[in-house]
């Protein structure tokens, strides 16, 4: 009887032994060159995601005029400014369309002026969610950025 529970205890760590022989071999039989696959990954993640840094005032390079120092165009400008340089670019990753919809308020604005511009934004927020993406034709998918490309000229 202490014969075999012998044998059967160097049978287990001659396969213990094997085992961690095995395992060893494994460890080594791959090269991992990590610097190259992070890179690898930062080049794909640039050419996928855009860049997001700073936006700029939305009527930054114009002359002053009523348009753009009335208390309305200044308060609507400010807010968008805060929106887009704080909270957009943790908020839009899942956006719809490109522009993005505080970017076309910013062109509607720019282009058709407060009123209509704003009415645009609003149709623009409206549209801008899941359920209304059934209604999109995937044809019309910018492969560059995989969002539908929806832009202000539509709306003239």
């Amino acid at each position: 009887m202490q014969n075999q529970y012998q044998k059967a205890k160097a049978n287990r760590t001659g396969f213990l032994l094997l085992f961690f022989v095995l395992v060893a071999f494994n460890a080594y039989s791959q090269e991992i060159n990590l610097k190259s696959d992070l890179l690898l990954v930062d080049s794909v993640v640039e050419q996928q995601m855009p860049a997001t840094g700073h936006r700029p005032y939305i009527y930054k390079n114009q002359p002053k005029t009523f348009r753009n120092s009335n208390p309305v165009s200044l308060i609507y400008g400010g807010s968008l400014y805060v929106y887009q340089n704080m909270f957009s670019q943790h908020l839009s990753a899942s956006c719809l369309y490109d522009p993005s919809c505080s970017d076309f308020s910013k062109q509607a604005v720019g282009e058709y002026g407060l009123i209509r511009g704003t009415l645009l934004s609003f149709d623009r927020l409206s549209r801008c969610n899941r359920i209304a993406a059934t209604d999109l034709d995937p044809q019309t998918i910018d492969p560059h950025v995989y969002r539908f490309h929806d832009s202000i000229k539509k709306y003239k």
